[in-house]
């Protein structure tokens, strides 16, 4: 029996189904990188409000993969933030898949629907930060032609490389 799978832009009602996928994918994507007392730390409420919070002040996209009711991934995108970055710049944030959906190209669908908006916007480029030691998640952007550009930073201890790739569109206008 074939699923129903709904790709579509998230509302603040999606907080507490996306808290709940960043939850469950941290838990499974940095398991041995994060100390394991940071990951059982992880609350799903904690993560909706801040969330919440977060979208109050700050402008944010995010789709949501939606399966049989169930909220099952997200992608959170917008303008790079970056200083090295100039507004033809986009960025994914954040995506995450829960664990049991992984390997059905939900991500793949998420990041393809991010760059369809950026490049929309008039983006050129989209970037992504990644842990180093994230071994998976690099594969994935690599897949989908992502390329390292060379920058790294530090992110709560841990080494970040920078990924790039190339749209299709001109100017990146700021709504």
């Amino acid at each position: 029996m074939e699923r129903m799978k709904e790709y579509r832009l998230a509302t603040s009602k999606d907080n507490f189904d996306i808290a709940t996928i960043s939850v469950e994918g941290w838990k499974h994507a940095y398991k041995g990188i994060f100390p394991d007392q940071v990951l059982s730390g992880l609350d799903y409420k904690e993560r909706a409000k801040g969330r919440a919070n977060f979208l109050a002040h700050a402008a944010l996209s995010t789709y949501v993969c939606v399966e049989d009711g169930l909220a099952v991934g997200f992608v959170d995108f917008e303008l790079c933030r970056d200083d090295d970055c100039d507004a033809q710049v986009g960025e994914i944030w954040a995506i995450y898949v829960l664990p049991d959906f992984m390997g059905r190209g939900i991500g793949k669908r998420l990041l393809q629907e991010a760059e369809n908006k950026l490049s929309e916007r008039g983006c050129n480029f989209v970037t992504v930060w990644v842990l180093h030691r994230n071994t998976p998640a690099r594969g994935f952007y690599e897949k989908q032609g992502f390329l390292l550009d060379g920058k790294e930073k530090d992110y709560q201890g841990l080494r970040e490389v920078r990924y790039r790739k190339p749209l299709l569109s001109r100017a990146c206008l700021r709504e």
